[in-house]
């Protein structure tokens, strides 16, 4: 087993400031995903009070299907958001290193960023469609 040169441990081993930044790191996305549910249930219930509930999310794919409902097209983001807030919830979701850490304050807000502008793009086509825009 290879030692690290600073402090004699082994490669995998994470120090107590680590799980403290970790924690840290973790709560933040969790209260990002938080806000984002927030915001993504927002749009959801101003859809639902604009629009009929049989109007559904314009489709112009290959197979010349009608497209999806829009309570179907707006619960996706909310179930990921769900998802990746529920990930964070794990006892070991604070052990994570420098890597890992960087990993969730890029990547984890980008997925949360990407998530609330999908639900706003899927909410304004639905609009349109539903003729409320």
């Amino acid at each position: 087993m290879a030692l690290n040169q600073k402090n004699d441990e082994p490669p995998g081993h994470l120090t107590p400031q680590d799980l403290v930044l970790g924690a840290k790191a973790s709560r933040y996305l969790d209260l990002l995903c938080l806000a984002a549910i927030a915001v993504c249930a927002g749009i959801a219930v101003f859809v639902a009070f604009s629009v009929p509930l049989g109007t559904r999310m314009p489709y112009s794919g290959q197979f010349s299907r009608s497209g999806l409902p829009w309570p179907v097209a707006l619960g996706v983001t909310l179930l990921v958001l769900f998802g990746l807030w529920r990930s964070g919830k794990k006892p070991d979701a604070h052990h994570m290193g420098k890597k890992a850490r960087f990993g969730v304050y890029t990547l984890g807000s980008a997925m949360v960023v990407a998530c609330v502008i999908g639900q706003w793009m899927m909410a304004r086509s639905i609009l349109i469609q539903g003729g409320a825009w």
